[in-house]
């Protein structure tokens, strides 16, 4: 029998009233999961200088303090959004609501929102960041229930899924329509949706409540009419320069949250000059922009996160002595082989392991250690 099958007690009960038990491997696997979504948010960021140096940056992990601006519980507007080295050096202590990630935001810390706070990492700012947009994340609050997350007061455990256009987060029991049976990349509110009409111009690019299989004959379907609408637009529509719309001519009837199964949908969007114009007038240019979603933005910061992991377990073995990293070789192999041993026996016996097992498992490890001894230096 595996270690996965070995549990851990949990002051928790479930339903019946039974102690709820969890393996070892689900406390690593939640440990990992834990480490890799805060690298996925974090991990970009820099912790020590202030955001605001790069001016309006693609997308960043951003922070509303409550403390120094208390009227934006009431008025998001008035609320400000400060970076990751600005929530630990100006804002340490403070009543801080995590905004996950914003795209093209500049750090307000001590700008004119600001009354009596003073940015200790950057000083010299404009009073005002005019690019900047706020919502109600900046008050605490989301969905359409305008309520906060966590929210102590809701006894339905639910997933909140963030609208890419308006960057607010919403309860999945409040979007509308039911989610999708396929995998999906991304997700545009309902609100945003009725905004932007455009978009029910590429619903069959979307997810629907029938399945994958009728996704798949929507969107081949849906191919073939768009390829042949494109040789009818190329007729009809070409202009002197030679641009023309490509934007299909059918549109959804349905206006609901729409579901993306990839995120490369984006590419399908028409980029003849009447549709660039009018994707600037609505403010959703940036649907254009190839490192936008936050997929990408994950990626580089656990990316950045397991490069200096990497570099520092490097140091770490360059600094030891091949004395030393021989001595810490033998010591891990020796746990790893003594701790499946230990816990072979409790999932053979179909034992809990307890606390005070572990601690005596460690204190008979420390026990049996091999005193150190140093190889002589004219030893080769």
């Amino acid at each position: 029998m595996s270690e996965e099958n070995v549990t851990e007690t949990n002051d928790d009960m479930d339903t019946e009233g039974d102690p709820v038990t969890m393996t070892l491997n689900d406390v690593l696997e939640l440990e990992d999961e834990l480490i890799e979504n805060t690298a996925a948010v974090l991990g970009a960021a820099n912790d020590k200088i202030c955001s605001y140096v790069e001016g309006y940056i693609k997308r960043q992990a951003l922070y509303s303090c409550l403390t120094c601006i208390p009227e934006a519980k009431e008025d998001p507007e008035t609320g400000a959004g400060v970076c990751l080295a600005c929530s630990f050096h100006c804002h340490d202590g403070h009543d801080l609501v995590e905004l996950y990630t914003k795209r093209n935001f500049r750090c307000d810390c001590g700008n004119s929102k600001f009354s009596n706070v003073v940015c200790n990492l950057f000083e010299d700012k404009s009073l005002v960041n005019d690019l900047n947009a706020y919502n109600q994340n900046f008050s605490g609050l989301y969905c359409v229930c305008h309520r906060p997350f966590p929210d102590i007061e809701d006894p339905v455990p639910d997933e909140m899924i963030q609208c890419i256009i308006c960057e607010d987060w919403y309860h999945t029991r409040h979007l509308g329509t039911e989610l999708p049976s396929v995998n999906f990349a991304e997700m545009i509110c309902e609100a945003c949706v009725t905004k932007h009409e455009f978009l029910l111009h590429y619903d069959a690019h979307s997810t629907s409540k029938s399945g994958s299989e009728d996704v798949n004959v929507d969107v081949t379907a849906t191919e073939v009419k768009s390829n042949n609408s494109e040789k009818e637009d190329k007729e009809s529509k070409e202009s002197e320069d030679g641009a023309y719309c490509k934007k299909p001519k059918e549109k959804s009837t349905k206006v609901c949250a729409k579901f993306w199964p990839e995120v490369n949908w984006r590419k399908q969007l028409c980029t003849c000059d009447e549709c660039l114009k009018m994707y600037e007038n609505e403010d959703v240019a940036f649907l254009l922009d190839s490192e936008d979603p936050v997929h990408l933005y994950e990626e580089k910061g656990k990316a950045k996160v397991q490069e200096i992991v990497e570099s520092h377990d490097k140091q770490f073995m360059n600094s030891m002595n091949r004395t030393q990293l021989i001595h810490c070789i033998e010591g891990y192999n020796d746990l790893k082989e003594n701790l499946a041993d230990f816990l072979k026996k409790f999932a053979e016996d179909k034992k809990i392991v307890r606390e005070e097992d572990v601690r005596e498992f460690f204190d008979e490890m420390n026990a049996r250690k091999k005193p150190k001894i140093d190889v002589p230096h004219f030893c080769r």
